[in-house]
């Protein structure tokens, strides 16, 4: 396939239905969650990719989300409740909750007429904990075929892992520190608590016989530092295909926000995004 949309502007415009960024604000929880929105050019209705950024956030992958936006994809980034401006309290669970939301706000009459949107093709990508997010939500939604996840991390795994003892509870909780001073309503200890108490559940492992009927994009990183290969990449990538799961799998050398691949992570992107519409 033609990769040029990753570093060249498109050379036909559609004058009457353009490419635009909108922001958008929606409800979750009673909250108030913002966002952007990417609208292809063209009539469309266009595949929409929501793509989820990690925890805190601070890479959120608009360089990704302009690539897909040249190549024909919709795309919606948004902030989870308690981060980055939008309103509530932030946990992990209100983060699953957030992402169920903002699926039924691109299916509402509303966001398919205003942003040209295939609702029959939603299509779910994250990176970090928004590849924790986009796996566990799609293993609900039988009608999400396609599902990313980018240098994931296994939340419950590694609550599992840190829970045999207290010191590495303390060691995880101080880890964390820095990570929680943007997040409204969250403390380390809130936090390490929380992981710890839904372990299972949060365990992507055990979510992956619900993955049977989606075609999955595994990205990891070598050297990833903060989801390891060895603890958050391989262990799921072997139960997914212990379920026959559809399954693409890419190591990159790159660390967790592929800060030296970016172009090579956009490519392998697009790449299994298209090979989607032959299948």
């Amino acid at each position: 396939m033609d990769f040029k949309t990753i570093w060249t502007d498109p050379e036909e415009l559609d004058e009457t239905y353009p490419a635009m960024i909108q922001g958008v604000d929606y409800n979750s929880g009673g909250s108030r969650i913002l966002g952007v929105i990417y609208i292809a050019q063209g009539i469309g209705p266009h595949a929409t990719v929501i793509l989820l950024h990690g925890f805190p956030g601070y890479e959120q992958n608009f360089d990704l989300a302009h690539v897909l936006l040249r190549s024909g994809y919709n795309v919606l980034i948004f902030h989870y409740r308690g981060s980055w401006g939008s309103g509530g309290d932030y946990s992990i669970d209100h983060v699953l909750e957030d992402v169920e939301s903002s699926i039924e706000f691109l299916k509402s009459d509303f966001a398919k007429k205003s942003y040209r949107i295939d609702d029959k093709n939603i299509i779910l990508i994250g990176h970090s904990l928004g590849g924790f997010s986009a796996l566990i939500t799609a293993a609900g939604h039988d009608e999400i075929k396609s599902v990313g996840c980018i240098a994931g991390f296994n939340f419950g795994l590694y609550a599992e892992n840190i829970s045999k003892s207290k010191s590495l509870m303390d060691s995880a909780a101080k880890k964390w520190e820095k990570a929680v001073i943007s997040l409204n309503g969250m403390t380390v200890q809130n936090f390490i608590d929380d992981i710890v108490k839904n372990k299972y559940r949060w365990n992507l492992l055990n979510i992956s016989e619900n993955l049977k009927n989606h075609s999955v994009l595994m990205i990891g990183g070598r050297k990833d530092v903060i989801a390891p290969l060895e603890e958050h990449y391989m262990p799921l990538v072997q139960s997914l295909k212990e379920q026959k799961v559809d399954l693409k799998e890419i190591i990159l050398d790159g660390d967790h926000s592929f800060v030296s691949r970016r172009i090579t992570l956009a490519k392998e992107v697009l790449k299994w995004l298209e090979e989607q519409k032959s299948n």
